[in-house]
């Protein structure tokens, strides 16, 4: 009954259809009060080195900040939207191709939105990957804005705890090349690697844990179960820094519901220092601002929603034409 209701909570899937604008196909969703809240618990399953600053010399730094009283592993808004959005668009191919019965994606964007699809510097302004994250054309003359919100996270352990660092028992990550002694040759030239042919970083160890709110403005149905799919793919890519190899994630949505959560991340950092996040989800002892009435779903529900992915693409295609 929860899942009925939280559908019929969503807008209409034509909003999505791009309109044209001085001869350009651009996405311009119809905007509208309602909002779709998607919580969760983002857990690192591999190094992490969450970075929004350029580094020191060799050596690289998770980013720290103070929060209620600890020091914590941030995690920015920015890192988080960046690698969902390349994820979601990978989602959005892949559908686009099995839709036209081949591998073929291309020919799916040229057809419905009049331009190739080029990332990042070629962005379409036209797609529902471009109508959700936001997106610009090349000469900045149309835009679409993000209904898509981030905001930043932090870990609940503390940085003593959670990071691995110089004055750590681990000490900080090593990168790429290895050290070597720099030895002389016969003639006296130093032969070897030395200091600056190698690097070393800070990295979120395993296990730490980052409580996350997103915000889907204007929501369809394929924006909200098209998110919970890029997420999964986003966790298999990686986060951050050295992405390819670190930053893996395993998340746990705790609810998505209608409507603005009444609770923030630091809420979330409070109830799981003291045991009872996943509580306060499983029990409905949270509450979200609607216009109507408030629809939360939780474990399987939010499992039998994901599976309406294909069926809402489908409804995208054909509203499409």
């Amino acid at each position: 009954m929860s899942l009925e209701l939280f559908v019929n909570q969503m807008v209409e899937m034509e909003s999505l259809v791009p309109r044209e604008l001085k001869g350009k196909k651009v996405a311009q969703p119809t905007f509208t009060r309602e909002v779709v809240t998607v919580v969760g618990l983002k857990t690192t399953a591999a190094r992490f080195l969450p970075v929004s600053h350029e580094g020191h010399s060799n050596e690289t730094y998770v980013d720290k900040v103070d929060v209620l009283g600890k020091q914590r592993a941030e995690f920015i808004a920015r890192k988080l939207k960046g690698i969902e959005r390349r994820a979601h668009m990978a989602l959005f191919r892949e559908l686009a191709a099995r839709t036209n019965g081949s591998d073929e994606w291309k020919s799916f964007f040229e057809g419905h939105f009049g331009t190739p699809c080029i990332i990042p510097d070629g962005l379409c302004i036209a797609c529902w990957n471009c109508g959700l994250f936001g997106g610009l054309d090349a000469a900045g003359q149309r835009a679409t804005f993000s209904r898509a919100r981030y905001f930043d996270t932090y870990s609940i352990e503390e940085t003593l705890e959670c990071v691995s660092m110089l004055e750590s028992e681990e000490g900080m990550g090593i990168g790429n090349q290895v050290y070597e002694d720099m030895v002389a040759d016969k003639e006296g030239k130093p032969r070897g690697r030395g200091a600056e042919t190698y690097h070393l970083y800070e990295y979120v160890k395993a296990g730490t844990h980052f409580p996350f709110i997103t915000l889907i403005e204007s929501p369809t149905l394929l924006d909200v179960v098209g998110y919970l799919h890029a997420v999964r793919r986003a966790d298999a890519h990686g986060y951050g820094k050295y992405s390819a190899n670190h930053g893996k994630f395993d998340t746990q949505f705790l609810a998505v519901a209608t409507g603005y959560p009444r609770f923030s991340v630091l809420n979330m950092l409070e109830w799981a220092e003291a045991g009872d996040l996943e509580a306060k989800f499983a029990n409905g002892e949270v509450q979200f601002d609607a216009l109507g009435e408030a629809v939360m779903l939780t474990g399987d529900e939010i499992d039998a929603l994901a599976d309406k992915l294909q069926g809402a693409f489908d409804e995208y295609v054909a509203a499409l034409g």
